[in-house]
């Protein structure tokens, strides 16, 4: 629309007569000279130039409305995904209740409207007679994107998107590039999330761990985590099954409808391998493919290399010492100080101590190269002076090793130049005897459940209580918390810390808060639950030596950025070293279903602050699956791992609505999120009459016509013209 300029001023006017007039006069009394004719013909060019500069200044155009809504098309897209079939909106299913909104919306908007079904993609007319919601898949944000990439066919411009959907997607795809292309295109996503909460039925199993290492001559015991929902009072089966199809070892489980457990089945004799931890499908059960995990047990060849050292000897620890000897995978070498001048050790392989008026206690980076493990009792400070507290920091922080503090502090007073590798303060002695208590978080190490019993087995409180406690002042950060101490008072318990680990940069530091674990042995009591005290020792020191970074005997630690992937996604590799001579050339080797894929060469990393080297690689699973991923350094096998890759979650599998997601939509793009019953708000909403007039009129906007070439061009052309002709007939 066009409106002409309302001046009320009279000076425009007065412009454009008066500056004409003084080009006329100005151009007549510059060609005074000049014959009559060529006077005339000068005088009237610089006329037309002064009425076009004249015209200019009056600023000529037109007042423009904004531009006036075309026909553009609200599109309303619905969801048919097998999901929207759960019966949860009054006693309708979502199904149900999202064509009716959609014939609602279609019936008032005619032609204005246009309705899609989607499911995995987006498909035809939501309104087609015969449609039911079971779509074995569903993608919202791709059926977005399918609209605004003209996949419809739609032929006009979109006014707004409404998305009437329970949210749930099962094609995982990023809402920013929807939410990006609606926002540039004025286009809001309205949605009507229907549906609720819809747990399903299904027993779900995992593996807590899903590389377990054996330990020759000893059982092994898998972990394994059991959910119920929505299955009532159930007694399932849990079985290892190995590569054959054979039954190694089951136990039966008694869970209800809500109930979590976890358990621990323990094999006595169990082979290197891929086993299957399987439980039958249950009555009723809507989700089968969650009953089974896949596990990897790794037998220990390498022989870990311990080395205790004893202050201040006690009966206690040469009996763990000789303990320690007669299993038949670790190599023990142990040494006493009786006094300042006196040192007995024992070698491993030998039971005869020698006598010596020397420590040897390690000192070089040679002799630190030939230990897994170093075991510190009482007196430290008896071997320790600053040049080797440098090197057994460098051996657990560079090198990967472990330190395991098996009888409280083990300095008297201070050692300040020690304290930093510990992961607590120590406080004050503390009166009685306290119960060894394990907890989650040493459940979740592969401690409790696995290497010893699970935390919640009855045995641990049929134990003896041990003493020797002192408080913690402070735990240092990213401790972890093992096993608790347990203690009844007056109307409270006492608790205080008994077991905790803390890395320190590749290497591992445990410290056991109590002594008297001897009493786990000798009291008869104990006896009849087992030998404890062996079974404690002997997992602990094993379990902290395979806690660091590096397992014992191997020079290469593997690590996976996840263990748990998503299918699509790459996972990275992790590879660091030891260090020494012999710089390594790694490589990672990946195995699925009995096959072996293609080796993939690893990449060198930055080093990080303290110069240790490490490597890289990229995996990337095309399928779903439990794949083994071993490093070598050339053809030298190394450690492993497993990578569990997620097949994408089916429709029947998570049948809980997601209103968040789709409030997201909304809000990101300006758009608004509407309930079932207000069906008629929204159709007012989408369908609201242009505003008035006088509202319109307020909205508009002047555009002058002179920033326009058909304008300029003649001006320019006028000017140039009369400036030649003046310059040829010698005019200034």
């Amino acid at each position: 629309m066009t409106f002409a300029p309302a001046i009320p001023e009279p000076w425009p006017w007065i412009v454009l007569v008066v500056l004409p007039l003084a080009g006329l006069w100005l151009a007549w009394r510059a060609g005074l000279t000049l014959p009559a004719a060529t006077r005339w013909g000068l005088m009237l060019l610089r006329g037309l130039v002064f009425i076009a500069l004249a015209l200019l200044l009056l600023n000529p155009g037109e007042w423009k409305l904004p531009e006036h809504k075309e026909e553009k098309l609200h599109a309303v897209l619905l969801d048919r995904s097998a999901s929207m079939d759960v019966r949860d909106v009054g006693d309708a299913t979502r199904w149900t209740g999202g064509l009716a909104l959609t014939q609602v919306i279609a019936k008032a908007g005619g032609e204005q409207v246009k309705a899609f079904a989607f499911s995995d993609a987006l498909e035809g007319d939501a309104l087609k007679a015969g449609l039911k919601a079971d779509g074995q898949a569903s993608a919202i944000v791709h059926s977005g994107n399918a609209l605004f990439s003209g996949a419809s066919g739609l032929g006009r411009k979109l006014a707004s998107i409404t998305i009437i959907s329970d949210g749930h997607q099962t094609r995982e795809d990023a809402a920013a590039e929807l939410i990006l292309r609606a926002r540039a295109s004025h286009v809001p996503l309205h949605v009507v999330p229907l549906g609720g909460e819809w747990g399903g039925r299904d027993l779900i199993l995992h593996a807590t761990r899903r590389l377990v290492m054996a330990l020759p001559g000893k059982p092994v015991a898998i972990g394994v985590s059991l959910e119920n929902r929505g299955l009532g009072l159930i007694k399932p089966r849990v079985q290892i099954v190995d590569a054959a199809g054979k039954t190694q070892a089951e136990r039966d489980v008694e869970l209800d409808s809500g109930g979590r457990k976890t358990l621990s089945i323990e094999v006595p004799k169990l082979a290197g391998g891929d086993y299957r931890v399987v439980v039958a499908t249950q009555q009723g059960e809507d989700i089968t493919r969650n009953n089974e995990d896949r596990v990897r047990v790794q037998e220990l060849t390498s022989r870990t290399r311990v080395f205790i050292a004893e202050g201040a000897p006690y009966w206690d620890s040469k009996f763990l010492a000789q303990l320690l000897r007669e299993q038949g995978f670790m190599d023990v070498r142990a040494i006493y100080r009786l006094n300042d001048e006196r040192y007995f050790r024992v070698d491993a392989g030998t039971s005869e101590p020698v006598v010596s008026g020397e420590s040897t206690f390690p000192e070089t980076a040679d002799d630190f190269a030939k230990i897994d493990l170093i075991v510190l009792g009482k007196g430290a400070e008896g071997f320790l002076d600053a040049k080797r507290i440098e090197a057994l920091k460098s051996f657990v922080r560079d090198r990967g090793g472990a330190l395991l503090l098996a009888r409280g502090k083990s300095y008297a007073e201070r050692l300040s130049e020690f304290e930093v590798l510990e992961p607590l303060e120590w406080g004050a002695a503390m009166d009685g005897e306290f119960r060894f208590e394990p907890g989650s978080v040493g459940e979740a190490a592969g401690l409790f459940g696995q290497a010893l019993p699970e935390a919640q087995d009855p045995l641990w409180r049929q134990l003896p209580p041990l003493s020797d406690v002192v408080t913690i002042a402070k735990l240092k950060p990213f401790t972890q918390v093992m096993a608790m101490g347990v203690k009844p008072a007056v109307g409270r318990e006492e608790r205080v810390p008994l077991l905790a680990a803390k890395h320190f940069g590749r290497g591992v530091v445990v410290a056991l808060n109590a002594d008297g674990l001897w009493k786990w042995d000798f009291d008869p009591q104990a006896r009849k639950l087992g030998n404890m005290y062996e079974e404690f020792w002997t997992q602990l020191l094993q379990w902290t030596a395979s806690y660091a970074e590096f397992l014992p005997g191997q020079e290469l630690s593997l690590r996976l950025s996840e263990s748990n992937a998503k299918l699509g996604r790459g996972v990275r590799a992790s590879i660091g070293w030891r260090g020494g001579k012999d710089v390594p050339q790694p490589k990672i080797r990946v195995y699925h279903d009995g096959g072996q894929l293609p080796d993939i060469n690893a990449s060198e990393a930055e080093s990080d602050a303290d110069g240790r080297r490490s490597w890289s690689a990229l995996i990337q699973p095309e399928l779903p699956g439990t794949y083994r991923v071993q490093a070598f350094n050339g053809d030298k096998p190394g450690p492993e791992a497993v990578l569990n890759v997620l097949a994408p979650p089916s429709e029947q599998e998570a049948l809980a609505a997601d209103p968040d997601f789709l409030q997201q939509l909304a809000s990101a793009t300006g758009g608004k999120v509407w309930k079932p019953a207000q069906a008629a708000e929204l159709v007012t909403h989408l369908f609201a009459p242009p505003p008035d007039q006088v509202q319109e009129r307020e909205q508009a906007t002047w555009h002058p016509w002179w920033p326009q070439s058909w304008l300029l061009v003649p001006l320019v052309f006028l000017l140039a013209l009369e400036w030649w002709s003046r310059r040829r007939l010698g005019l200034l």
